[in-house]
């Protein structure tokens, strides 16, 4: 399973649809997007990183196996999206957790539940150099602090 998210994330990041489809199941719910197609989760995906450039840096998943062929995981991940508009670059860096189910079909794993909980995200213009205590036009998402899931849904 960890290379079916790491798969998922290379494609993401490539711009990879047509591979990126085949990750989900038929019928998987992305609830963040609003989806339940595995057409429509990829469908959405590229209308918002149409002109973008993704970087998505997932870190150690929880993983654990309901039975021979379900189960679920939380992955933290990391993100950063740049674009331009009307001349100027545009940046956006988070911290977040998919929360995602598992189904072992004849083709192997695939993603058949999908979720994505943000902890911060941060957007701006111009370069975006993180090393500097505030980068040049940082605005902070103004969210409040909720408890985040002990465990998958």
């Amino acid at each position: 399973m960890r290379q079916l998210l790491s798969r998922r994330a290379r494609l993401i990041d490539g711009k990879h649809w047509d591979e990126l489809e085949k990750l989900y199941a038929d019928d998987v719910p992305a609830h963040h997007l609003g989806t339940h197609s595995n057409k429509a989760l990829v469908t959405e995906v590229a209308k918002r990183l149409e002109g973008v450039r993704s970087i998505h840096q997932l870190h150690l998943p929880e993983i654990s196996l309901i039975s021979a062929t379900t189960a679920r995981a939380i992955t933290p991940m990391e993100d950063l999206l740049l674009w331009e508009e009307n001349g100027v670059g545009h940046w956006a860096h988070g911290y977040r957790h998919y929360h995602q189910g598992f189904t072992k079909v004849g083709r192997g794993w695939v993603i058949s539940d999908h979720r994505l909980t943000r902890q911060y995200s941060r957007q701006g213009t111009g370069d975006c150099d993180f090393t500097a205590a505030a980068p040049q036009g940082s605005v902070r998402f103004a969210m409040g602090i909720t408890p985040l899931p002990r465990d998958f849904p």
